[in-house]
């Protein structure tokens, strides 16, 4: 579906990104990967090699002024046009809300939020005058409710999720398909930095794997589908939410998100 498409993934170099780098190269779509580390660009450009497609490079910091739109515009000078934008790029932090940095929270509603709005806004209009693209965007599992302790976070994928639902219904009709994708935890270097990595042990008993989550990421993409939990259990979850109390389901929360010793 995908072959001799043109691919923008953010946060590509690592993990959920450079797993869909792989699936869209499998597919023969040709790439524009999005990342801060050069090195890691390089190498995942040469094991893509392997696929037979052109791959572009840009290294970039989404939340650094200008960075989104100098992203695009090299992007289509590099490959003509978007056909499918993959908003991947995104961090967490975990903690006590009054205990942590707040120019870092900051940082993160950045990457997380504008950075998404400013590239989809960038590219949507020649796909609409089109009439043909895809938008991919990569949210998560705490989107569906309050989560205590990541509680800046779990509003940011909270905003990806309704975002991109509200986006679908607006160009459902105009040939563009928007897909949000929810996974659970997720093996990947997520897990090693801004306080999670105090938590890592439990929280990624049940982690799926960042090749599983991009394979069933692209499947959706493919088949048109809005939103997607991956995972039973994940999914399983996400539904329980809706029958509770919300003063409830946050206190469950906050006890599977505690700080564990």
């Amino acid at each position: 579906m995908f072959r001799q498409k043109n691919v923008l993934i953010t946060g590509a170099s690592s993990g959920i990104g450079s797993a869909l780098a792989e699936r869209f190269a499998q597919a023969g779509a040709q790439l524009v990967l999005v990342a801060r580390r050069k090195d890691r660009l390089t190498a995942l450009t040469k094991e893509l090699k392997v696929h037979g497609v052109a791959v572009h490079n840009i290294v970039a910091d989404l939340v650094e002024p200008g960075a989104c739109d100098r992203i695009v515009s090299e992007a289509k000078r590099a490959v003509g046009r978007i056909d499918v934008l993959v908003n991947n790029a995104g961090v967490g932090e975990y903690g006590r809300f009054h205990e942590q940095d707040v120019d870092v929270l900051e940082n993160m509603m950045q990457l997380n939020m504008s950075a998404l709005v400013r590239l989809t806004h960038r590219v949507l209009p020649d796909m609409i005058e089109r009439r043909s693209g895809h938008l991919l965007n990569i949210a998560s599992t705490a989107a569906f409710q309050p989560t205590p302790y990541m509680c800046v976070y779990g509003a940011t994928k909270s905003f990806v999720l309704n975002f991109s639902l509200s986006l679908w219904e607006e160009l459902r009709r105009r040939g563009i398909g928007v897909t949000c994708v929810c996974p659970g935890p997720v093996k990947t270097e997520f897990f090693d930095r801004g306080g999670f990595e105090t938590q890592k042990s439990h929280m990624t008993r049940l982690a799926m794997s960042a090749d599983q989550i991009a394979e069933s990421a692209y499947t959706k993409l493919s088949q048109g589908r809005t939103a997607h939990v991956p995972g039973m259990l994940n999914k399983l979850g996400t539904i329980l939410v809706r029958f509770a109390p919300l003063r409830t389901v946050t206190r469950i929360s906050s006890k599977l998100l505690a700080p564990k010793s």
